[in-house]
């Protein structure tokens, strides 16, 4: 059994009723998202487009709070270093912060949302983008447009495969 049957067999697990929950649950995790969660949701039962709005709610949700925090963290530590009391180091980046930094350089904030999505996961993206200096409400209304426009693709697609396989 791989991971998407467990994750397919987590959703069939729940109560009919709150099976949606379960979509929701699977988009909050990294690599899986919104688009995974769609196709999860889907082949467990849970109808199409009620699985791209709880797999849209989940994804949004954790990366919200992701983005809040790294806002908050981003906060304290320029304040911190302007009032003086910094540690006068400087931090290297990791090689995925260096990729988003490219893409943030190169396209903003929003084509760093919408493209970023194919290489890196919005858990790192989000927090990433605050960390720059983007401001919180930019990104997180970047990452909402994009979060939906990826699930919808993937519903739209589902959807087809499903019409088409005759379900």
């Amino acid at each position: 059994m791989n991971f998407i049957d467990s994750l397919q067999n987590f959703v069939l697990s729940l109560p009919e009723a709150i099976q949606f929950l379960g979509v929701s649950l699977v988009a909050m995790i990294p690599f899986i998202e919104n688009y995974g969660a769609v196709v999860v949701g889907s082949v467990a039962g849970v109808p199409v487009w009620v699985a791209v709005l709880m797999a849209i709610i989940g994804n949004l949700a954790v990366v919200a709070v992701l983005t809040l925090i790294a806002s908050g963290t981003r906060e304290a530590i320029v304040a911190r270093s302007s009032s003086g009391s910094s540690a006068g180091g400087t931090v290297e980046s990791s090689p995925r912060q260096d990729n988003v930094r490219r893409l943030f350089d190169r396209y903003g904030v929003p084509g760093v949302t919408l493209l970023g999505m194919l290489v890196v996961p919005t858990h790192v993206i989000a927090p990433t983008l605050v960390s720059f200096g983007s401001p919180k409400t930019v990104v997180l209304v970047w990452q909402a447009i994009s979060i939906t426009l990826y699930a919808v693709v993937a519903g739209l697609l589902v959807n087809g495969l499903i019409n088409l396989a005759g379900f």
